[in-house]
């Protein structure tokens, strides 16, 4: 997965986040009504893809007793 920039990131999470909450369910013209349960889990694994990763944090070297 390529890293993108955090503006892009946002930006496409909340029109996802749009699309997947709108009051009248998945639009007609983007996907069938037999198919929206699929459909809704893509958008949700989507969404999980935008999250950006935690940040790292380095740990300390623990010396183990000899």
């Amino acid at each position: 997965m390529p890293a993108f920039p955090d503006q892009l990131r946002k930006l496409a999470h909340e029109a996802l986040a749009r699309i997947a909450t709108d009051p009248c369910g998945p639009a007609p013209n983007w996907v069938d009504p037999d198919d929206a349960k699929q459909w809704q889990a893509l958008l949700t694994r989507l969404r999980t893809v935008l999250v950006p990763p935690p940040p790292t944090v380095p740990l300390p070297d623990v010396e183990r007793p000899t």
